[in-house]
């Protein structure tokens, strides 16, 4: 089965090298990039552009938010979803409290303009459990500052929730019980509102399981597609 990889803000799809080399051998595997993104709609039409044939869909942070707008619009298409550290939503609301508050993620915003090196290493930083250690710093897009911006504002913008009990495609949720990025209650309230959802929650694990742990994170997938490769 095709495999498609959707990474999360900032981040370049080689970042899911780790995994796909456990998983190996992974046939056809389509990285997206985040890569001359004009406006908030640039990232869905990205990923759609990696979905050419029916796949088995991989997404990552802001990734899982296109993840599953993908499987909304094209589920004969998407034929397996796996989110690692998702969410449906990364702003909370009235009725949702799974996420940022607004002015967080402005500010963030703001001062991404103001000192990118700072806010950037301070966003790195962030994604891990204690006692986790890896350098992913080679893989975010630390040149292009206005890209990250409207990465920002997608995650401002975005909301999956409403495709979540339309989905009947295996969903599988892989989740670091200390990322502090999308807490795991993000994917507890997927897994409880998608139909065929199965919740793997990782202890002594931040946002970033399957480069900290990509061994587990294969065997998760491997055992929950059933080994196969249809």
């Amino acid at each position: 089965m095709n495999i498609v990889c959707i990474p999360g803000w900032g981040m370049k799809g080689s970042i899911f090298a780790p995994l796909l080399a456990q998983l190996a051998p992974a046939k056809d595997v389509s990285l997206v990039e985040w890569i001359d993104i004009d406006t908030v709609r640039c990232f869905r039409k990205r990923a759609e552009q990696a979905l050419c044939a029916p796949s088995l869909v991989i997404g990552w942070s802001l990734g899982s938010l296109v993840a599953l707008e993908l499987a909304g619009a094209y589920p004969e298409r998407v034929k397996r979803l796996v989110l690692i550290g998702g969410t449906s939503r990364f702003m909370t609301d009235d009725t949702y409290e799974a996420g940022w508050h607004r002015r967080i993620v402005e500010r963030m915003k703001k001062q991404l303009y103001k000192r990118p090196d700072e806010t950037i290493a301070a966003f790195l930083a962030s994604l891990w459990a204690k006692g986790e250690e890896a350098d992913i710093s080679a893989f975010v897009h630390h040149e292009r500052i206005n890209e990250l911006a409207i990465g920002l504002d997608y995650l401002l913008e975005a909301d999956a929730r409403p495709f979540l009990p339309e989905l009947d495609m295996p969903l599988l949720l892989i989740h670091g019980v200390s990322d502090t990025i999308c807490p795991p209650e993000a994917a507890r309230y997927i897994a409880e509102q998608a139909r065929n959802a199965r919740f793997a929650l990782l202890p002594d694990a931040g946002h970033v399981p399957f480069v900290t742990n990509a061994a587990e994170c294969a065997r998760i997938i491997q055992t929950w597609a059933g080994g196969s490769d249809d």
